[in-house]
């Protein structure tokens, strides 16, 4: 049997063990959800139609924001187009400076792994990535990943990933940046993982990926691509209720 006091050093024993490299919105926390329920709590649309949502059930709105055409759900409140995407990702900048919606926003299905992560005394690096630079992801990612060497990097992906070992695992909400990693990581035994829980990142109705992961793993024959699953409704739910209800 293992000796409980020492570590496991995950990089001998598991492909992807070296560490972890983990998108923070989605796969973490959803922030970009309680950034729009911070919209409907506060009253301030931003000129956009938060009415649309606002009286509907929490069933209801986690189903729209898992639904969402948009990695950006302020995009898709603008269901008429009338303001730029650059302009609404400004706009959800300005809605993430306050830092309550970091606090509240509960931990996602990694929450498991950190459980294990603890229990088996395992011993890897962390790296959360945003593509912003949020004030915020670094302090919540210290409270989120308790005792653990959790990295906060940000901005341009290729640069972010250099920082890791060739044998890390990757988690990423975004296919767009799974396409983008895998080519980065091209050569090298990589296990990247793919969120399948949001429309945004399909072609269709949760049917047709936008890009055919086989078609990008043939492409980078030593890196593993595969999906799973960052959602808990039951968890989400219940933790957006008592928001609400509050």
């Amino acid at each position: 049997m293992m000796d409980a006091s020492k570590t496991l050093d995950t990089n001998v024993f598991f492909s992807g063990g070296a560490g972890m490299f983990l998108q923070y919105h989605d796969v973490i926390k959803p922030v970009w959800l309680y950034a729009v329920i911070n919209m409907i709590i506060s009253n301030e649309d931003y000129g956009l139609p938060i009415n649309l949502i606002k009286n509907q059930s929490v069933a209801s709105i986690l189903e729209w924001y898992m639904n969402r055409r948009y990695v950006n759900p302020l995009q898709q409140l603008d269901w008429a187009h009338r303001i730029n995407p650059d302009d609404l990702d400004m706009i959800m900048q300005a809605i993430l400076k306050d830092e309550s919606i970091y606090r509240l926003a509960p931990v996602l299905n990694i929450g498991r792994m950190i459980d294990v992560y603890h229990k088996q005394h395992m011993s890897f690096p962390i790296y959360v990535y945003s593509e912003h630079d949020e004030p915020y992801i670094k302090s919540d990612t210290i409270r989120v990943f308790q005792g653990i060497n959790v990295k906060y990097v940000h901005g341009d992906l290729q640069s972010a990933i250099k920082k890791c070992d060739q044998n890390f695992t990757y988690i990423f909400s975004n296919i767009g940046l799974v396409k983008s990693a895998a080519e980065y990581l091209k050569g090298t035994c990589s296990h990247i993982l793919l969120s399948s829980d949001f429309r945004y990142n399909y072609r269709d109705n949760h049917k047709t990926f936008k890009y055919d992961l086989s078609e990008i793993m043939s492409n980078n024959p030593f890196t593993r691509l595969a999906t799973t699953s960052t959602m808990d409704i039951n968890i989400l739910g219940n933790a957006f209720d008592n928001i609400m209800r509050g």
